[in-house]
């Protein structure tokens, strides 16, 4: 059983093989040879007589730790991809297993006992912080308490994380769809999508809910009544399955902070966060929506005017009408005729293949980057790819792509992580697991929608963050124990390459014909794809509100669906309908809880990153790209967050950059400037 654990080599090295089993068996034995030898192993530590050193305590129980969060953070991918139900039962397991080994760690009293007595006389900045980080984990999770508040707490933490479990597995593993009369039930929709979908042998066309599919349907159909449905389908996913669920997982995590001594959830949620308590996210959300606020009511009123072009009558936008999933339809349409951006058209510049080299080769220039194909490597299905990374010196690392969507595979977009690295035990390994391609089209010659462009250029930032990180000195210093609302700030930040129209031009190109963008285009795209931006972030306001509320109140009886709507009515004219169910398929609300606020917060950080690339009027500055690198990077979590932006900033952040760069965004003629 042994063999079964996860190796963690003192000169890692990473061979063609899966750093994990596949089949369901082999799974479940693996997980439980891993657990039974950590458990053993932990044991053996505590009851050893030998001094409480960073060499002789501390590195043995780094590798126990990082044994079984390497087993966990495999079943967490396994149970997000693989393509059999039972193995995925068995992935679920593994990070269940894992968790729950972790739960018991932080809550050994012993433990926590000699991590005080450490003796850290001669230990450098990063080891302190990552013991110091540690222990205030334990704290949190109730080490201090009495051995029978302990014993509750860990049934409680156990709970929340198999009903967490159980609400990401039923919204991944609902597929919804509509049907229409034939191809002509699309108007509007790209050619190349159409060939993709021919009606059955009743004449009918079947639309599913995965995000290739639904998408394009949003943003391009001329048909109002096609996007309502599609709307409906999509907003309704593991409903009404997720209701209880949803109500279990609130209600537990608020029983959870209650018995620590926290008022709610979000207290205990954010107090290891940038922001650190509630208040202050609230204060920062407010801010936010004082700028974005009036350009938003502009915007609404510019995509209500052209609404009445086509329904002379129409008093307000419509879900499906706008921005909730993709791009928007009168969105889209105003790029075209106000800009002559036509998002239908561009798909033609970006087959999946010369995006992903054009990205490759800007990793290579810009960080100095080596990527290339893991010839011979193990996969758990055919259209995953895999590749390796090396800078001039080293090794530093392997990333999966899983791009392709399929029955009971992860439907959003994410990062996943493989291996933890940390420098001597193992080597970072990370997977994107997303959904932008057509299974019905070869791979390499399927269109992307430029959103999904910027999608995949954000995905990347979060592995490049894992690969550079995962190279310190210390299982608390990877890229997983940064503060939680600063997790997306790298991600954020690279897709503006997206946005970069000299990164465009290595690869924007149609292939059957030769032809590229203009640069007359590339200025309209960069004014057309701002169109909407204000009302995107009061989008993002009111669900960051939403998830903290959720988490800030009394759980007991609390009508989520209403409380969303009434959330939305703050921050949007578009109304959100009592038929839809959001809540039931938001999987942030697992890990993000009531941190949903991240991608505001990080976003806000994200633009300012940005200032030192700007000042040196180019994107593609390599020196500045390198001290990025060396300073926002690399240290991962061996710093606090704020001082990582302090250095590379030479300050703290403030909101400049990003208030100028949302209000750069086009703004309607003066007729059609007033709200209503």
């Amino acid at each position: 059983m042994e063999s079964s654990r996860p190796s963690l080599s003192p000169t890692p090295s990473i061979g063609p093989a899966l750093p994990f089993p596949l089949e369901e068996g082999a799974i479940r034995a693996r997980t439980q040879a891993s657990i039974a030898g950590a458990e053993r192993d932990l044991h053996d530590l505590l009851a050893s007589s030998s001094p409480r050193t960073v060499s002789g305590f501390l590195v043995p129980l780094e590798r126990v730790l990082l044994s079984v969060r390497t087993m966990g953070d495999q079943g967490d991918t396994l149970f997000a991809v693989h393509p059999d139900l039972s193995s995925r039962a068995a992935g679920r397991e593994a990070s269940e297993a894992a968790d729950r080994f972790f739960n018991a760690v932080f809550l050994n009293a012993d433990l926590y006992r000699d991590l005080g007595a450490l003796d850290l006389t001669s230990a450098d900045e990063a080891t302190r912080y990552a013991v110091e980080k540690m222990r205030r984990d334990m704290r949190r999770s109730g080490v201090e308490k009495a051995p029978e508040e302990r014993t509750r707490l860990l049934e409680l933490a156990n709970a929340i994380d198999r009903v967490c479990n159980t609400y990401f597995e039923n919204t991944t593993r609902e597929v919804r769809s509509i049907e229409v009369e034939g191809r002509e039930g699309l108007p509007g929709l790209p050619a190349d999508y159409l060939a993709g979908h021919p009606p059955d042998s009743r004449g009918r066309v079947r639309i599913t809910t995965q995000y290739p599919d639904a998408l394009p349907v949003l943003t391009y159909c001329e048909r109002p009544e096609v996007r309502k449905r599609m709307l409906f389908e999509m907003l309704n996913r593991a409903y009404p399955a997720n209701v209880p669920v949803l109500a279990e997982m609130l209600e537990r995590r608020d029983e959870f902070a209650r018995s620590l001594g926290y008022p709610r959830w979000a207290d205990f949620a954010l107090e290891d966060r940038m922001a650190g308590r509630p208040e202050v996210v609230r204060e920062f959300l407010e801010r936010v929506a004082s700028l974005v606020r009036e350009p938003s009511a502009r915007e609404r009123a510019w995509l209500l005017a052209r609404k009445r072009r086509d329904e002379p009558g129409a008093e307000r936008l419509e879900p499906w009408d706008t921005r909730m999933f993709g791009d928007g339809f009168y969105e889209t349409l105003l790029r075209r005729e106000e800009f002559g951006v036509d998002t239908k058209a561009l798909r033609r510049f970006f087959p999946y293949a010369q995006v992903r080299d054009g990205l490759f080769a800007l990793c290579e220039d810009l960080l100095g980057l080596s990527i290339r194909p893991a010839d011979g490597a193990e996969v758990w299905h055919p259209t995953v790819e895999v590749y390796d990374v090396r800078t001039a010196a080293s090794f530093l690392g392997r990333f999966y792509l899983d791009l392709v969507p399929r029955a009971g595979k992860y439907d959003h977009a994410a990062h996943f992580t493989i291996c933890r690295g940390v420098e001597g035990m193992q080597l970072p390994v990370g997977a994107l697991v997303c959904n932008f391609l057509n299974p019905r089209v070869n791979a390499d010659s399927a269109r992307m929608e430029y959103t999904n462009v910027v999608t995949f250029f954000h995905e990347f930032g979060h592995l490049l963050h894992a690969l550079f990180s995962g190279h310190g000195p210390r299982y608390y210093t990877t890229m997983a124990h940064v503060e939680r609302d600063f997790i997306e700030a790298p991600s954020q930040l690279f897709e503006e390459w997206a946005r970069d129209a000299p990164t465009l031009r290595r690869f924007a190109r149609d292939p059957e014909s030769g032809e590229t963008p203009s640069e007359e285009l590339f200025g309209r795209l960069k004014a057309g794809v701002a169109l909407g931006r204000a009302s995107a972030w009061m989008r993002q306001l009111a669900l960051s509100t939403t998830a903290l509320e959720y988490y800030d109140r009394d759980p007991h009886g609390l009508d989520t669906s209403a409380l969303l709507r009434e959330v939305y009515r703050r921050y949007d004219s578009v109304p959100v309908y009592p038929e839809y169910h959001l809540e039931t398929n938001w999987t942030h609300l697992t890990g993000y809880s009531a941190a949903y606020y991240t991608y505001v917060w990080s976003a806000v950080i994200a633009r300012d990153l940005l200032t030192p690339f700007r000042e040196k009027g180019s994107l593609t500055d390599p020196e500045v790209a390198q001290r990025y690198v060396r300073e926002i990077l690399a240290p991962g979590g061996s710093r606090p967050a704020a001082e990582l932006v302090r250095r590379f900033l030479g300050r703290d952040f403030d909101l400049a950059a990003f208030s100028a760069w949302v209000r750069e965004a086009p703004m309607p003629p003066d007729s059609v400037a007033e709200p209503g």
